[in-house]
C-alpha cells in the first residue's frame, strides 16, 4: 500500500486534462512532504522517472481506453522526464495530474523504456504528425518585433516562437485560464522570458489595432463556428503588411469542422481582404496571408 510522500502543483484543472495528449509537454512542480529528500528520489544517473498519484475524475472515449487505464483507474501513473531540480522541489515533463493531486511512489526509469511507453500512451493521429512533421518546417520563418500566437493551448509552440525570436515580444492567447496560466509556468520554469500568455477569444483578440507585426493559428481555425469574423479580428490588429501564418487540416484529412481544399482555405482568407500563399504538407494546409495596406 502506497503511502502519501508529496503532491503536484500546476494549473491544470480537469478541463485542461481533457486534451492530455498536448499536457503532456508541460510542466509540474513535484513538492514532497520531506523537502530534504528530494536527492533519495531524484538522481542524476536518470532522467525519467514513474510517479504514481491521483487518477483523473474524468472518463476518455472508448478509442483512449489506454488513456482511462493509465490515468483514471484507481491511481494514475505517468512516466516523466526530470526538467531541473531546486533545493526543495522538482520540476518534471509529462506529470498528468491535476493540481494538488497526492503523490504516492517515486521510481526511476531507463529514457529508453520512456520512449517506447509515450508511443503506447500517446498513439499518433493525423493531427499529431502534422504537429510533429509540419508545423516545425513553419516556425524558423516566423520573425517579427511582436508576435501573437491564437489558440496557444498548453504553449509548446508559442515557447518555441520566443526561443525562435529571443528579442521579440512573443504573446499566446487561449479561451481558458488553466491553459494560460499552465503556458506561462512551463515558460517561467523553461527561462523564457519574453512570451507571455493572456486568456481571450480569437473573436476578441486584447490587443490595439495595427500592433502586432505576425499573427500565428496552429490548427486553430477549423473548431470556429466562424471563421471569417476570427479573419477579420485577425486583419485588425495585424499592422498594414503583417502576416497571419497559419496551418489547418484539409478535407478528407480531418472530419471535424469545415471540409475544406487548399482553393478553399486560400479563398476565405482572400475574402478577408488577405494577400495568401497557399501549399499542403501531410494532409494540411500551409498559408501564408499579408495584410494588403
Amino acid at each position: 500500500m502506497f503511502r502519501e510522500i508529496g503532491s503536484v502543483k500546476n494549473e491544470a484543472d480537469e478541463i485542461a486534462l481533457q486534451i492530455i495528449s498536448l499536457f503532456r509537454e508541460s510542466i509540474s512542480e513535484i513538492c514532497l512532504n520531506e523537502p530534504e529528500s528530494v536527492s533519495d528520489y531524484f538522481k542524476p544517473e536518470y532522467s525519467h522517472y514513474i510517479v504514481v498519484h491521483n487518477p483523473l475524475n474524468i472518463r476518455f472515449s472508448e478509442k483512449r481506453e489506454e488513456w482511462n487505464m493509465r490515468f483514471c483507474r484507481d491511481v494514475g501513473v505517468s512516466v516523466v522526464e526530470h526538467i531541473v531540480t531546486e533545493t526543495d522541489s522538482v520540476y518534471v515533463k509529462g506529470l498528468m495530474a491535476v493540481n494538488g493531486s497526492k503523490i504516492y511512489a517515486i521510481l526511476p526509469f531507463m529514457t529508453i523504456d520512456a520512449e517506447k511507453a509515450k508511443m503506447a500512451t500517446f498513439p499518433k493521429d493525423r493531427m499529431a504528425r502534422v504537429r510533429t512533421k509540419v508545423i516545425p518546417s513553419v516556425l524558423p520563418d516566423i520573425k517579427g518585433e511582436t508576435i501573437l500566437d491564437i489558440g496557444s493551448g498548453f504553449g509548446s509552440l508559442t515557447i518555441e516562437l520566443a526561443k525562435n525570436n529571443p528579442d521579440s515580444k512573443v504573446y499566446g492567447i487561449d479561451l481558458h485560464d488553466s491553459l494560460t496560466g499552465q503556458s506561462q509556468m512551463n515558460a517561467d520554469v523553461l527561462g523564457v522570458p519574453n512570451v507571455k500568455f493572456r486568456t481571450g477569444s480569437a473573436y476578441s483578440l486584447p490587443f490595439e489595432a495595427g500592433s502586432v507585426d505576425v499573427a500565428t493559428c496552429f490548427l486553430m481555425l477549423h473548431h470556429l463556428e466562424d471563421i471569417k469574423f476570427a479573419l477579420f479580428e485577425i486583419k485588425r490588429v495585424l499592422k498594414n503588411g503583417g502576416m497571419l501564418a497559419a496551418v489547418e487540416p484539409l478535407a478528407d484529412h480531418h472530419h471535424h469542422g469545415p471540409q475544406l481544399s487548399e482553393a478553399g482555405w486560400q479563398g476565405l482568407f482572400e475574402d478577408v481582404g488577405f494577400a495568401v500563399e497557399v501549399e499542403s504538407q501531410e494532409g494540411a494546409a500551409i498559408l501564408k496571408a499579408v495584410k494588403r495596406e
